[in-house]
């Protein structure tokens, strides 16, 4: 069984008035940034069109699809 290395939690008491209106600050939404390069690269490994600009929507990739004859 593998073991996870020992995190330190630390809660800060001050609160920010300018981060949200709840006063809350937000860490899980690191998580988020990579998931959009992710279904990128998907899509570019499944049709082999490279896709720069979002959303990513079929009819931008139809136009570069080639032909199927």
């Amino acid at each position: 069984m593998r073991i996870s290395p020992k995190q330190e939690v630390i809660f800060l008491d001050d609160t920010d008035p300018i981060s949200s209106p709840m006063k809350a600050k937000g860490v899980g939404e690191l998580g988020l940034c990579g998931v959009s390069a992710a279904i990128a690269n998907a899509v570019y490994n499944a049709t082999g069109i490279r896709v720069r600009d979002y959303p990513i929507t079929l009819d931008k990739l139809l136009d570069k699809l080639p032909d199927v004859v």
